[in-house]
């Protein structure tokens, strides 16, 4: 299990006071990486990666396009946009873990990352089911019931999230007990 003094987080943005400030913030709690450009953050990113912080609008790769090769190389690490853009259903062909909306404060940065370290942990159904559901709640925070009621990508997430729920409560009914 990894440990907040034990877990390396990748900070990219390219914002370099924003950068410097978050690595400060963070690096008394984290190993923390940085990168400032998606070419960095795609150098940076490895094995030994547990959260990345990623900005969406970056220098030479979006942040979508950092995450889709993320997943490709097949890395366990848990992908957290943290972005001035307003998340629409657009993130949901893309899945982040998780979606910060800047300006961000430092104990909603950690209590961000103490989250993706826990769901890292998890199986990896549960965990698919969790990010759906996150996903859910981001944007129904963020945009209006109307919108989400015309998005055919937000119906499916409802329907995706339904059939899911059910076999992943399956599951924890059938977990043993202590």
């Amino acid at each position: 299990m990894t440990t907040a003094q034990d877990a390396t987080v990748l900070i990219v943005d390219d914002e370099q006071p924003l950068l410097d400030s978050y690595a400060a913030m963070l690096g008394m709690h984290y190993d923390v990486d940085t990168a400032a450009s998606g070419g960095e953050a795609l150098q940076a990113v490895g094995d030994e990666t547990d959260v990345v912080l990623l900005d969406r609008r970056l220098p030479e790769w979006t942040g979508t396009e950092i995450l889709a090769e993320i997943r490709e190389r097949g890395l366990d690490c848990q992908v957290l946009f943290c972005s001035a853009v307003v998340p629409d259903v657009d993130i949901l062909s893309v899945e982040p873990d998780g979606y910060l909306h800047k300006p961000v404060g430092i104990d909603e940065l950690t209590d961000a990352i103490e989250t993706q370290l826990e769901m890292a942990e998890k199986p990896e159904a549960v965990r698919k089911y969790e990010r759906l559901d996150l996903l859910k709640e981001i944007l129904q925070e963020t945009q209006s019931r109307a919108r989400l009621s015309t998005a055919d990508e937000y119906q499916q997430l409802l329907d995706t999230l339904e059939q899911r729920g059910q076999t992943v409560g399956q599951r924890r009914d059938n977990a043993p007990t202590a």
